[in-house]
């Protein structure tokens, strides 16, 4: 079943705010600078593509509906899994921050190509 565009919405939403939490605790609540850091930029990456997947919510297409898939997961593995490892101190949850990553590309890519192919078709 997909999720509609109010359910894409809220997820935006939920992300943002969690963003933000994440941010926070990064800033005030981990001691170590280097931790820190990486925590903020995790955040930082997690609170641009909440922005990325409320606008996604509305667009159309394969390329779109795949790319607001992307978002929702590498935001999961590449951001959250950070916040496991320097949060929660579980070392071995970053292995799956590349997939994470590579998924957060690959939506950005889509974004290109579902532009492209309507230029074409315009």
């Amino acid at each position: 079943m997909q999720p509609s565009r109010s359910g894409w919405g809220i997820a935006a939403g939920i992300s943002g705010f969690l963003a933000l939490v994440m941010g926070a605790a990064g800033a005030h609540a981990v001691a170590d600078p280097h931790a820190a850091a990486l925590v903020g930029q995790a955040s930082l990456y997690q609170l641009i593509h909440a922005g990325a997947l409320l606008w996604l919510g509305g667009a159309r297409g394969r390329c779109a509906t795949l790319a607001r898939w992307l978002f929702l997961a590498g935001t999961v593995l590449f951001c959250g899994t950070i916040y496991l490892k320097e949060l929660a101190g579980w070392e071995s949850a970053v292995r799956l921050a590349p997939v994470g990553g590579t998924s957060l590309m690959l939506g950005w890519l889509l974004i290109a190509l579902a532009h492209g192919i309507q230029k074409r078709e315009s």
